[in-house]
């Protein structure tokens, strides 16, 4: 059976149950300036469907959602994935949830370290925020002394990755039929995390524990086709810490991890602050200054954004993203610019677009965009919303 018609089975059955059924469906196009390093074309749409449905009963909330992707130029880009598929309990003491989720850690805005409970779905973009539905069974405990999440995680999500034809991906070929796990679990290891979280005035602070299959792979030569790296998935540890403080219209953020069972141990930030002017030159516009610096043990240095955020305050909800990604010592530049707007209550639009600086060719640090270096584009979406 098709991942087509498997999703349609799924949409008429969400429209079957009772409940509130919404969703959307998206249709862009990927312009890159350049052919590819290895001659991938210029143009590259895709189409993506996600219907939604709740049902709340009593003290009872079930929730599914597919998402549906099919792309014009590269397979290893189609997706069938269920993103949500849960029921939660609300109990008088606690909640838990039963089935696949989504679940979201971390307060910076450029590199989420904590965010560790779902896998990265890079195919439908490289900056890491997709993710892929993750099954569990979680349990909150709200109390004085704040918020418990406690993760089993069941089953291991490998990680997507754009394929051959594809564009905005390493040189190498991932060879993602063949990956490696040092678990003899391999991808049926049972994973387990918690997260404390609470807030104090104007302070917000999250401690977590991760211990299972990494999320992020590294890379081994395939043994099963030439020229093509194998995915490896190590078991580790991982410890994690979010912090956000509030002075105004000031906040200061920032999140640290150390991980062990990728070699050597390492840790991991990402710190800075985000500023919001409002009202500017007396106008209802705010803006939003965003600025941050990572830092990688495992790096010989890590590049640091500054980053704005024009939101026009209007019925169509318009905003302008825009951000400067810079690495000192490889004398690397990136600009990312994103604008949305909704079209009336049924639609979207949205810009993006991103330049990668690679010009300096003498220096011989290894290149944080050294494979995108083709890859400057502009992409246009449409979205329509329906059930709304």
């Amino acid at each position: 059976m098709t991942a087509w018609r498997i999703l349609t089975i799924t949409t008429f059955f969400c429209m079957s149950l009772p409940g509130e059924v919404i969703g959307e469906y998206s249709l862009d196009n990927r312009y890159f300036f350049n052919s590819g390093i290895q001659d991938q074309d210029k143009n590259h749409s895709s189409f993506t469907l996600s219907p939604e449905l709740f049902i709340e009963e009593d003290n009872r909330i079930f929730h599914i959602k597919p998402k549906f992707r099919k792309d014009s130029k590269d397979a290893e880009r189609d997706l069938f994935d269920i993103q949500e598929l849960y029921l939660l309990e609300i109990l008088e003491d606690k909640e838990i949830k039963y089935g696949i989720s989504k679940e979201y850690w971390g307060v910076t805005e450029t590199s989420h370290r904590v965010d560790i409970i779902n896998q990265t779905d890079t195919s439908e973009s490289f900056d890491g925020e997709d993710k892929l539905g993750q099954p569990m069974i979680k349990i909150s405990f709200e109390r004085d002394w704040g918020l418990l999440d406690i993760y089993t995680l069941i089953g291991f999500r490998e990680r997507t990755f754009t394929g051959e034809k594809g564009r905005l991906r390493f040189g190498t070929v991932i060879d993602t039929q063949n990956p490696v796990f040092t678990s003899s679990a391999k991808n049926k290891r049972l994973d387990l995390a918690v997260r404390w979280s609470n807030y104090f005035n104007n302070f917000e602070i999250a401690v977590s524990h991760f211990s299972g299959t990494a999320r992020e792979p590294r890379y081994l030569p395939s043994s099963r086709k030439f020229n093509q790296l194998s995915p490896l998935y190590e078991v580790i540890d991982q410890s994690g810490l979010e912090v956000q403080y509030f002075l105004g219209s000031l906040a200061l953020k920032g999140e640290i991890i150390s991980r062990s069972g990728q070699e050597d141990r390492f840790t991991a930030a990402t710190y800075g602050f985000e500023y919001t002017q409002v009202g500017i030159l007396g106008s209802r516009l705010d803006l939003g200054w965003v600025v941050e610096t990572n830092h990688d043990d495992r790096l010989i240095s890590s590049p640091s954004v500054i980053g704005t955020r024009l939101t026009f305050n209007d019925i169509s909800d318009t905003q302008i993203l825009s951000g400067l990604i810079f690495d000192e010592r490889s004398e690397e530049v990136g600009f990312l610019l994103e604008a949305t707007r909704r079209l009336g209550n049924c639609c979207s639009i949205s810009l993006e677009g991103m330049y990668f600086d690679d010009t300096n060719e003498d220096n011989n640090e290894t290149k944080l965009f050294q494979a995108f270096k083709e890859d400057d584009f502009l992409r246009l979406e449409f979205t329509y919303y329906f059930g709304e």
